[in-house]
């Protein structure tokens, strides 16, 4: 049966990092929408948010963490990769960079890339500095089904295989992040959300950079 949760405290953080730990899938919420997360760390419960939401395993979940540096050890930076984390971590601004280590499951793993954002909500944040570790997320509706705002209507929460949802009161954007890579002379948008080509251009020329925004 699934336990909702109407309020993010404490205790209810320390509930959802203890179903992490016990392979678990949770519904939670983001600075974007509400997302299913398991830890990344662990295969059996990554491949579980691929079959809950019915998603392909050719297109890869968004790992979560707490900060640039645990991000740094588990994914390959260059400096504007790092100049770009710290303008917009925490925020709706996912990098596309190397996988560095291998024990980081996102999908197929084949994939040698993998994509990372600080997510900016508290719930979220608290969650991930409880735990401690990389959480492989992905948003929670359906594959090809739109967001719901509400989480009463998650098709998704019928699901047996959850077992713990929490709702939060923090404002929701209901867009999706920035996806971005990097290379030696530009910077490619793979998908254009919440963060703008303006807003990436204007850190990047600050930064004596004259890279092409593509």
């Amino acid at each position: 049966m699934l336990n909702k949760i109407k309020k993010s405290s404490i205790d209810t953080i320390q509930l959802a990092t203890r179903s992490l730990q016990n392979g678990e899938v949770i519904v939670m919420p983001t600075d974007t929408v509400y997302g299913l997360a398991a830890l990344a760390e662990n295969e059996a419960a990554v491949q579980k948010i691929f079959k809950i939401k019915n998603r392909p395993k050719t297109m890869p979940l968004i790992i979560f963490v707490r900060s640039l540096e645990e991000a740094k050890k588990i994914a390959e930076f260059n400096e504007l990769d790092i100049i770009l984390a710290k303008n917009f971590w925490p925020g709706p601004l996912t990098l596309i960079l190397n996988k560095k280590k291998k024990k980081i499951f996102n999908g197929d793993k084949r994939l040698s890339k993998i994509g990372i954002r600080i997510p900016k909500n508290n719930a979220m944040l608290n969650l991930l500095n409880c735990i401690k570790k990389p959480l492989a997320t992905t948003s929670a509706n359906l594959h090809r089904e739109k967001n719901e705002r509400n989480i009463e209507n998650l098709k998704i929460l019928s699901n047996k295989d959850l077992k713990t949802a929490i709702f939060s009161n923090e404002k929701m954007t209901f867009k999706e992040s920035t996806l971005v890579a990097t290379s030696n002379n530009e910077v490619k948008i793979l998908r254009l959300g919440q963060l703008n080509k303006s807003q990436l251009r204007k850190v990047i020329k600050s930064h004596g950079y004259s890279h092409q925004i593509k």
